[in-house]
């Protein structure tokens, strides 16, 4: 039986829902490694230069023959061009697909031109990305959400609706924001 597009994705926030909305890390892995990373403009970067700088971080991950990251790429790219106003940032991770190698400078830059793609790209393969202590590349797209630390907060294999994503981080905010609040309340009760 052939599931209509819309039917799917309500299908999918429903397991999305069922599950906690994102998969959380187990334990928070930082990714802020010093390793350098070709980046699609041709220059070398590390991951420390886009995460960990006070705010969230969606990193994409993700093949420019995928299909089903050429679909996503609309809602990332929206995103991004969002990110004043929402202060969630992105970067992409790209990878040959299907082998997981390394990714392709010249698929890249032209996936990036034809889909007016304009958040960073830096290219790995999953050898890359398991030694970000990430595991191994289950498969594309996968959605990282790294949060203002540089840690890693939540992993979705698949895609992953904007409202998903903005709504898992407005609840980590807002229970980062009640911890905050008991831990004043707690400290202005305490005696002099």
């Amino acid at each position: 039986m052939k599931l209509t597009n819309s039917i799917k994705i309500i299908l999918f926030i429903i397991s999305l829902a069922l599950s906690s909305s994102l998969s959380a890390a187990d334990k928070p892995v930082s990714i802020l490694k010093e390793q350098e990373f070709m980046g699609s403009d041709g220059k070398k970067h590390l991951l420390k230069d886009y995460l960990g700088k006070g705010k969230w971080t969606t990193v994409i991950v993700w093949g420019p023959k995928c299909p089903a990251c050429i679909e996503e790429m609309p809602t990332i790219q929206g995103l991004y061009d969002d990110r004043k106003k929402t202060n969630i940032d992105v970067l992409g991770l790209a990878v040959d697909f299907p082998s997981f190698n390394y990714a392709k400078m010249e698929q890249v830059k032209q996936f990036e031109e034809d889909y007016f793609i304009t958040f960073p790209n830096l290219l790995i393969s999953s050898n890359m990305f398991y030694d970000l202590g990430l595991g191994a590349l289950q498969g594309t797209p996968t959605i990282i959400l790294v949060n203002p630390k540089g840690d890693v907060s939540a992993v979705q294999l698949g895609r992953v609706p904007r409202n998903v994503i903005e709504n898992y981080i407005a609840k980590q905010v807002s229970k980062k924001d009640l911890l905050s609040s008991q831990v004043t309340k707690q400290h202005n009760k305490e005696p002099m």
